[in-house]
């Protein structure tokens, strides 16, 4: 079985996928983010330089949100056996219009860094985190988020230039997304009432759709 090499959401980290249960003979890594060289380099060039922590031939990719723009344009210089992507975007034409109208304001760019963090309060009903261990998560991952890395991060989501759906991916998500919300296309596994974070709040279900998918690798 190739290793397979989980990337988290926006700034995030392993704590993400804490909760699925994959089989233990599988071999994991969690790919750490970088700091951007500056505030526009493209996520082309971020994945090429992303890339060294990918040591094993014939990776399995699973990105979750950011993380899968991240691991599609990974499989673009890489030889994946697979690319699984989680709660975020197959194409640049799923991300919502009102994204890009605020991307124009530049708002991301300027707004006070204390300011963007300051959504923890309310994140758990955007983000779709229900339980104490799951607030926590979200709660530590938004304090800890470096502020280079997020402006840069949104800039790339609005700016990503994908067309079309890269062959052979798979995408799961969830019905009730406010986040990200579902465009779904031929390979979409759509889950019922998951929301942005179902990778935890719905870990039982992903963790049986990704074993499914892995038995057939």
């Amino acid at each position: 079985m190739s290793k397979i090499y989980f990337i988290s959401g926006l700034g995030a980290d392993w704590r993400m996928f804490q909760f699925l249960d994959l089989p233990e003979h599988i071999r994991k890594q969690h790919i750490r983010w970088i700091a951007p060289l500056h505030p526009d380099e493209p996520v082309q060039e971020y994945a090429l330089r992303l890339k060294e922590q990918i040591t094993e031939p014939d990776p399995i990719l699973i990105g979750l949100s950011f993380g899968g723009l991240v691991a599609i344009e990974l499989s673009k210089i890489l030889a994946c056996r697979k690319v699984i992507i989680i709660s975020s975007m197959a194409t640049r034409h799923h991300l919502p219009q009102y994204y890009r109208v605020l991307g124009k304001t530049r708002l991301h760019r300027w707004l006070p860094f204390p300011l963007m963090k300051s959504i923890y309060p309310v994140a758990p009903f955007l983000f779709g985190a229900h339980t104490k261990a799951e607030r926590t998560v979200l709660k530590m991952a938004i304090l800890d988020i470096d502020e280079t890395f997020l402006r840069w991060a949104l800039q790339q989501l609005l700016a990503w230039p994908q067309q079309e759906v890269l062959p052979g991916l798979v995408q799961i998500h969830g019905t009730r997304d406010l986040i990200l919300p579902l465009y779904p296309h031929p390979e979409t596994i759509c889950v019922p009432g998951g929301e942005h974070l179902m990778v935890m709040h719905n870990a039982d279900q992903i963790s049986s759709i990704l074993n499914r998918i892995l038995e057939k690798i």
